[in-house]
């Protein structure tokens, strides 16, 4: 069979095969068309997406609005839904604080505050509470049941010129002065009367070494006592029996039987008043701890003891100091020493390990000036310690 033949023959198709041909060009063909034309046969659907949009956006500004929030104070965000009422600081309950938009650890802050002594006098000393935001302050100062400040700060100068360290003191208006006896009052009654710090620690050092103010004069002897402070004062310093170096102004003067807090019994105590009724245990088991009493101030230590009683019965104390129990730091054990109220096992351990690396302490004054305790600490054991 020659070539063409074979071409030929390799060409040609049977009817069935022409009719598979066929059926199989048409089925492409329907296949192209369908995939070319489908859309037109099938209905897109259309999703709206508008909800799921708005839902997005609302979170977005969820998430600013918590960042904004978490810039803000407690107060600021619970302003809104707060219903402030007038209120003093000195004696709002913790209820009342609550209602007021302040924190637990505000109110926390407050009553450390006034646990210690401190006391609001002004509005403005509201403010200088920490954590008191200046945003809280505004809100809350129209509410606040105390006058406004008056008067005005002014910086003391020694006689040089220069400035002093930590004396800034206040000068009141005359309106506010109170009668008083320089003998007894606080350090915050000194400071309310318009005296600064270093002024105050002067006072009370001289007060604490057995001075004590005889006639209103007496004040001018203080160091650092500003003559235009003096004149101020002076018509409200009220001392119970006046004395000067010729006589002494005979009156009749209801003298009250002074109490010895080093000498009695609970039950002698017991007898002078409902003052000494109330704190005549304690009082006695703080001074058996102690060793006795060396100032009067040291009843204030005593727990539970307020103040303001404190002050009116000042006058009617005395000490006799020579009732002092003291420790001899040459023969003490750490057991004894830090038993005692103001001093802790570890000074007790520092002191006495002097003692053993150094032998026997010569005079008390080694405490300091070898730096085994400080100042401060110095000044209240060194009534209870002796070296012979």
């Amino acid at each position: 069979m020659s070539r063409k033949e074979q071409i030929k023959e390799f060409l040609t198709f049977t009817k069935g095969e022409k009719k598979g041909i066929i059926v199989l060009i048409i089925l492409v063909l329907t296949v192209i068309l369908i995939n070319q034309f489908s859309h037109l046969l099938i209905k897109e659907e259309k999703i709206d997406f508008s909800e799921f949009k708005k839902q997005i956006n609302e979170f977005e500004k969820s998430l600013v609005l918590k960042e904004k929030d978490n810039n803000k104070s407690y107060f600021e965000l619970k302003y809104d839904t707060l219903q402030l009422f007038s209120f003093n600081p000195n004696n709002t309950s913790k209820n009342k604080w609550e209602l007021l938009g302040l924190s637990e650890k505000q109110i926390k802050t407050v009553n450390n505050y006034l646990n210690k002594g401190g006391k609001f006098i002004y509005k403005n000393d509201f403010k200088k509470i920490y954590g008191i935001s200046a945003f809280q302050f505004q809100k809350l100062n129209p509410y606040i049941d105390l006058p406004e400040k008056e008067g005005s700060y002014n910086s003391e100068f020694s006689d040089d010129g220069n400035k002093e360290n930590n004396s800034e003191y206040f000068i009141p208006d005359v309106e506010n002065y109170i009668d008083f006896n320089p003998n007894i009052i606080s350090d915050f009654e000194w400071k309310r009367l318009g005296f600064s710090t270093k002024q105050i620690t002067v006072i009370r050092k001289y007060l604490d070494k057995g001075g004590k103010f005889y006639k209103k004069e007496d004040l001018k002897k203080i160091y650092g006592i500003k003559e235009f402070q003096y004149e101020r004062i002076k018509n409200y310093i009220k001392i119970p029996i006046k004395e000067d170096s010729t006589e002494i102004k005979e009156k009749e003067v209801n003298i009250k039987p002074k109490v010895n807090i080093n000498n009695l019994s609970i039950e002698e105590m017991k007898k002078y008043g409902k003052f000494w009724q109330f704190n005549a245990t304690r009082i006695v088991k703080y001074r058996n701890l102690l060793g006795g009493y060396y100032k009067k101030e040291q009843l204030l230590e005593v727990y539970g003891m307020k103040r303001e009683y404190y002050l009116k019965v000042a006058d009617d104390i005395t000490i006799d100091k020579s009732k002092l129990e003291k420790i001899n730091i040459n023969f003490a054990e750490v057991s004894e020493l830090g038993r005692h109220p103001y001093i802790t096992y570890k000074e007790a351990e520092k002191i006495l390990k002097y003692r053993n690396r150094k032998g026997s302490y010569k005079n008390l004054e080694d405490l300091i000036n070898k730096e085994i305790v400080t100042k401060s600490l110095y000044d209240k054991i060194s009534p209870y310690l002796k070296v012979k």
